[in-house]
């Protein structure tokens, strides 16, 4: 009894002492720049009962690694790279292409009606090309070659399904290969252009002719995959929303038909970009030669640090998980406040770092480190740290954070009302996870865990006891 009675003491003392330390070291961090939100001057004749302070308080981070993440929204990715740090990643891209049929109404003189002349019983086949708007490059910079092989599916991708970065799609047999090229990438005008077997373009074409309805003949077509070559040193991010990604079967009319004059060089364009069309990207990962080869050993969500830095991959799951403890600490020790300015402060990184993700929102996390991703669209208030003015209205936009690539370095953003319904106990939240709007991109960041921190802009109410 008097054994468990002195335990029981020593973690309150343990616990007490815990606490200081951490405010103490606010306290450390706290200088006068309440100038920056210019309260000083609105408070001047009131002094004596209100004070304002600014704090940074140091925040705790670790990584936290996900099995996948979505990849069928936004762009297509393919290719494969060797990272030392973050492991070899290979990128097969998914995707289906559908046509649509021409309009009734001739083209102007001069102007291009996409799939106005259409193909007849005597159109003879030229060629076909896929051509895809390349938009970003992500690891060896050099001019080497590199691979791609166009592929039939074994599978249909479905328009309704959620498609993640762990789902493989069987690929066809080698019979099943429509396309094959070898290319440089110059720059991001670059245009991948894959040349299309004669008999899968006849197939295609000779559909046209039959007038099979283009749903019809895309659940025919199954789908495409975009396989890289085992040599290949870079991955390739495609636009499919740009009008020149399409897929083209060239062909001659030589006789007039169907109120169609004779002629040659047309075309009958497929696109990427449909509503009823899907595409994804599945990515295989090895990390066993890598910095954080740990990973692979790693149950589901557990957190993990590897030599005192932070680790940010989205597109592979790797991602900050940070725990608020601290500010939680500050707000039960530093009592009768109310926040004027909150920002969650990243940075700076060093320079030169690797292209860091672009901006950044933070995710509520739950107590196995999981996110809700039905409670982020609704219940967001509760799972997302939302923009201060959505607390207050029918809104419900997430807060964004950039990264300042020219002045700072860093990655800065105001949250001052999630802060503030904190403390009043509205909402609840220990940890948040740095977790971009979509995450299938392969920018990375690796910076030191002292870099993640919030800087505090608060009225303190002095008791009128």
């Amino acid at each position: 009894m008097e054994i468990n009675l002195l335990t029981r003491i020593i973690n309150y003392i343990m616990k007490f002492l815990n606490r200081n330390v951490i405010f103490f070291f606010i306290y450390l961090f706290s200088c006068d720049q309440t100038s920056e939100i210019g309260i000083d001057e609105l408070l001047s004749d009131k002094k004596e009962k209100i004070k304002v302070h600014y704090a940074e308080i140091p925040l705790e981070v670790s990584n936290i690694y996900y099995d996948s993440v979505r990849t069928d929204d936004g762009e297509l990715y393919f290719g494969k790279i060797n990272d030392q740090v973050f492991g070899d990643i290979k990128s097969i891209a998914y995707t289906q292409f559908i046509f649509e049929p021409g309009s009734d109404i001739p083209p102007i003189p001069g102007e291009v009606s996409e799939n106005y002349y259409a193909p007849n019983d005597s159109s003879i086949f030229d060629s076909a090309r896929l051509y895809l708007k390349l938009s970003k490059v992500f690891g060896d910079f050099s001019d080497d070659e590199q691979e791609v092989t166009l592929s039939q599916i074994e599978d249909t991708l479905f328009s309704s399904a959620l498609y993640t970065s762990n789902k493989f799609t069987e690929i066809s047999p080698p019979r099943g290969i429509i396309g094959f090229t070898r290319f440089k990438f110059l720059n991001r005008d670059t245009f991948l252009t894959i040349p299309i077997k004669d008999t899968y373009g006849k197939f295609l074409l000779n559909k046209i002719i039959s007038g099979v309805q283009n749903v019809e003949l895309m659940d025919q077509l199954r789908g495409a995959a975009l396989i890289p070559g085992e040599a290949n040193s870079q991955i390739f991010g495609f636009d499919l929303e740009d009008s020149k990604s399409k897929l083209v079967v060239y062909f001659n009319n030589p006789i007039a038909l169907d109120g169609f004059p004779e002629m040659d060089s047309l075309e009958y364009v497929f696109r990427f970009n449909s509503p009823i069309t899907k595409h994804y990207s599945y990515y295989d990962i090895s990390r066993s030669s890598s910095d954080l080869s740990l990973v692979d050993g790693l149950s589901k969500n557990e957190k993990f640090n590897v030599n005192d830095k932070i680790y940010w991959q989205p597109a592979s799951g790797i991602f900050p998980l940070i725990d608020l403890g601290n500010f939680h600490i500050f707000a039960d020790t530093a009592k009768n406040i109310v926040l004027n300015k909150v920002q969650i402060v990243t940075g700076p990184t060093e320079i030169p770092n690797t292209l860091p993700p672009p901006k950044t929102h933070y995710y509520i996390a739950k107590e196995n480190n999981a996110l809700n991703p039905i409670g982020i669209i609704s219940n967001p208030e509760n799972n997302i740290i939302m923009r201060d003015n959505a607390y207050f209205s029918s809104e419900s936009d997430p807060a964004e954070y950039v990264y300042d690539s020219i002045i700072s370095f860093s990655y800065k953003g105001e949250s001052t009302i999630f802060f503030q319904e904190l403390i009043s106990g509205t909402i609840k939240a220990k940890k948040i996870i740095s977790y971009p709007d979509n995450p299938n991109i392969f920018n990375q960041l690796v910076i030191d865990k002292n870099k993640f921190y919030l800087k505090v802009f608060y009225t303190k109410y002095k008791d009128s006891n």
